[in-house]
């Protein structure tokens, strides 16, 4: 029910219009950046040209981020960026535009990615207007439009596109850990019990220390956390109760913006076992 209508129509866009672009730009998530391909981009792209972009890298933890890029260097060029604070056009012009092969002058790319990762922020900032509506909102550009950086280069904007149906629970977790599946479409308390219990085994028991100001080291599940965390925002119900679902949304919301800290949620050393979730992903058990 979270994926949005609109992807399979612009699946089929994306397809008409790869014949006419040099190559394909693929925005990733730096804290996710094999599950931010949850798309078919072998079968979409076949042999164009790809350039990957880890972006959100101020949110990833950058010891992993490094490993990333060496393992995706194999087989095509990798950038890593902060696309939020950067200037757009000549990001585009001084770390996209060499890379991209072609015979002509003038080259064309398309930009995807999954929804939220970014795109539309960096689509507004190449325009210089806020013509797009962007939010927290995952899949809300909806068009496909073209956008002239210089006389050398040219932009295919895209919508937000992902797997029809995403079968890993362990990728749906880090979709939905980074922003780019909506809250109120998921089950919130699934997703806070697998996100709490992953980043209490990846960094530690200690990790949320700075979360909880008055309860350092004393959670020990995350129902637990949720209480203490309602305690210290003052997330009380009538008849005093705490109320869990305020925070675990504001916890998560938090999360996906780095206001906890930088994590990274895969490694290439987990490719293994993430490879099984590409198959998932393919729709296969």
């Amino acid at each position: 029910m979270w994926y949005p209508g609109h992807i399979e129509k612009a699946k089929n866009r994306i397809r008409k219009n790869l014949k006419i672009v040099d190559a394909v730009v693929e925005l990733l998530d730096a804290r996710i950046p094999f599950s931010s391909r949850a798309y078919e981009y072998d079968e979409l792209f076949q042999n164009k040209q790809r350039i990957l972009v880890l972006n959100k890298e101020d949110l990833a933890d950058p010891a992993i981020t490094s490993q990333w890029i060496k393992f995706y260097k194999k087989d095509h060029d990798v950038i890593s960026a902060n696309l939020k604070r950067s200037d757009a056009s000549s990001f585009l012009k001084r770390k996209i535009l060499p890379k991209i092969k072609g015979k002509f002058i003038e080259k064309k790319i398309m930009i995807v990615g999954v929804p939220n990762v970014g795109k539309s922020t960096l689509i507004n900032r190449i325009k210089g207007k806020k013509s797009l509506a962007v939010g927290n909102r995952p899949g809300i550009t909806r068009g496909i439009q073209w956008i002239k950086v210089n006389e050398q280069l040219s932009v295919l904007d895209t919508p937000g596109i992902l797997y029809t149906r995403l079968h890993s629970p362990n990728i749906k977790m880090k979709l939905i850990a980074t922003g780019c599946l909506p809250l109120e479409q998921v089950d919130l308390f699934d997703a806070m019990k697998k996100i709490y219990s992953f980043l209490i085994t990846r960094y530690g028991e200690n990790v949320f220390d700075n979360v909880l100001k008055k309860q350092k080291g004393e959670h020990v599940d995350y129902v637990t956390f949720l209480e203490f965390y309602s305690k210290e925002k003052s997330f009380i119900k009538r008849g005093q109760e705490y109320d869990y679902e305020r925070a675990a949304a504001h916890f998560l919301i938090n999360l996906t913006k780095g206001n906890f800290g930088r994590f990274s949620y895969e490694t290439p050393d987990d490719i293994e076992s993430l490879n099984n979730g590409e198959a998932a992903y393919n729709g296969k058990s």
